[in-house]
């Protein structure tokens, strides 16, 4: 079962469930995302996929919640902001500046 948690502003058309959290192992794209490492755009480590958020409307992926090494606290990043890097294995984050 999802676990499924409010987005939006809070009024009451926004009140319906927005987001499923999906745990790695709860669908086959969550697998292959599973403890997969994640970098910044210069290579140093952020952590590993700990979970995704999928939109419950559209069914695509939104986040990607990643575990920190350093702490015990999590960083969610917007899929958009990811691409896969295939020759290494591993999520890059990049940002435009």
């Amino acid at each position: 079962m999802l676990k499924t948690f409010e987005g939006g502003n809070g009024t009451a058309k926004a009140r319906r469930r927005r987001f499923a959290y999906m745990t790695a192992g709860q669908s086959s794209a969550t697998e292959l995302l599973r403890s997969c490492p994640v970098v910044t755009a210069t290579g140093q480590s952020m952590g590993r996929v700990k979970s995704v958020l999928v939109d419950v409307r559209s069914r695509q992926l939104r986040f990607v919640v990643v575990s920190s090494q350093s702490s015990k606290a999590s960083v969610v990043i917007p899929w958009q902001a990811l691409y896969f890097d295939s020759s290494l294995v591993r999520l890059v984050y990049y940002t435009y500046s």
